[in-house]
């Protein structure tokens, strides 16, 4: 929800609001922010000339954010939560991600219903918060999730002692439609009917966390593209028509997609440590079936300084389905060859179209990839509520077209330096 899109009337009811329970004692208000610089070191190799949003010029906006959590304590062990986000990423428009009502049902359940975050990682509860970890952002192999990461719905949380162990189990009910930056383009995606299981459990120092989700998936540009296709095929000859069973080939309609994903983390006071393996199966899916990632982590702190290194890799491959669709109907050649039939015909956006179609099958259905990254991370705490980091980032990518032009290797290297605060 943009804030540019509330009514006037609405802001002032809200602002009214604020001001009439600010004097109050129940009312807390927090807030974090992150403003950092990032620059390319050598980014010739790169296809588009950027990596992780950055380009070669480098910019002070891409991770750059400024976040307000608002928890109002209505009595009887029921709290109500909001938290306002504007990041530089996108373009700082202010956006409400979290917005819910949470009631203790005893000192063992509560349940929380409305806009929250999905409990998918270690560092779920603070990902946005900077201040929290050593790293500038979490390692984004495991922890991107394309906007998914919140949902609208409702959960149970259940937290108990296990002998010398503290349990914290979630159950997740919900639904979620995020529109997020693709490129040049916007991405519609529906996640619906989502099932969670999380799990924690921590001894100690120790910490380790479990993830199990199902859920229907709806991508958009992928939906777009392949009946785009169905339809100029079919257009040129109702022979050429793909079944329902090859166009679940190119498409992604109420997919299943399943979810897991496993964490451990230590904090020994003068080491720290975290490791992080995640896997995301589709149904039918137009790119791989099977992606994962994982990353491991380790760090020393001395003083007001730390320094950590971070191992992390991820893998996402083409599905051979899919490509050996594309090769066995010659869909591409066919594309190309009503193209010009088009143009032929003085039909300039027909062609045009087509064109569009054909260009966009190698970036949508041969998208394979492989990454190894390596990142120094430093932080020093010069302030109590304030943290400089600097980051160094060092990775081997190798895209997979699978089109018969051979693998594109690049080495993209990413140094970032910037401020974290809480308040």
């Amino acid at each position: 929800m943009k804030v540019n899109a509330l009514s006037k009337g609405s802001l002032a009811v809200l602002a009214l609001s604020v001001a009439q329970l600010s004097s109050a004692s129940d009312l807390r208000i927090n807030g974090f922010a992150s403003f950092y610089y990032g620059n390319l070191i050598d980014n010739k190799e790169i296809p588009d000339g950027r990596y992780r949003g950055y380009g070669e010029t480098g910019n002070f906006q891409y991770d750059s954010q400024f976040g307000l959590q608002v928890a109002a304590d209505v009595g009887d062990g029921l709290t109500a939560t909001a938290q306002l986000t504007a990041e530089g990423r996108s373009g700082y428009d202010a956006e409400m991600s979290w917005a819910f009502l949470k009631y203790e049902i005893n000192d063992s359940w509560s349940v929380k219903m409305g806009r929250q975050r999905v409990p998918f990682f270690l560092y779920s509860d603070f990902q946005k918060v900077g201040y929290a970890y050593t790293w500038v952002t979490p390692p984004p192999e495991v922890y991107n999730l394309g906007g998914l990461e919140n949902t609208d719905g409702i959960m149970f949380e259940h937290l108990t002692d296990l002998g010398d162990f503290t349990s914290r189990l979630n159950l997740l009910f919900g639904s979620s439609s995020q529109t997020t930056n693709f490129g040049e383009s916007d991405l519609d995606i529906d996640n619906e009917n989502q099932i969670g299981f999380f799990w924690d459990l921590s001894y100690d120092a120790l910490t380790f966390h479990l993830t199990y989700t199902q859920s229907d998936l709806t991508i958009s540009a992928y939906n777009d593209v392949g009946n785009g296709i169905n339809q100029t095929l079919s257009g040129v000859n109702p022979a050429l028509a793909l079944t329902d069973d090859e166009l679940d080939l190119l498409t992604v309609d109420e997919d299943e997609v399943t979810y897991l994903g496993a964490g451990l983390s230590g904090d020994w006071g003068a080491w720290v440590a975290a490791a992080e393996y995640a896997s995301i199966m589709i149904d039918d899916s137009p790119v791989s079936s099977d992606r994962s990632a994982w990353y491991v982590f380790t760090g020393y702190r001395w003083e007001a300084y730390t320094v950590g290194l971070t191992y992390a890799a991820y893998r996402s491959l083409n599905n051979d389905d899919t490509t050996d669709l594309l090769a066995d109907k010659n869909i591409e050649a066919t594309l190309q060859g009503v193209s010009a039939g088009a143009s032929a015909q003085d039909k300039d956006f027909t062609a045009y179209s087509i064109n569009q179609l054909s260009a966009a099958i190698p970036d949508v259905y041969r998208a394979g990839e492989e990454s190894s990254a390596m990142t120094l991370s430093v932080r020093y705490d010069y302030h109590p509520s304030a943290a400089l980091k600097f980051e160094y980032v060092q990775d081997d990518v190798t895209l997979s077209p699978d089109d018969g032009t051979g693998d594109s290797e690049f080495s993209p290297a990413l140094v970032r330096v910037g401020v974290d605060l809480m308040f």
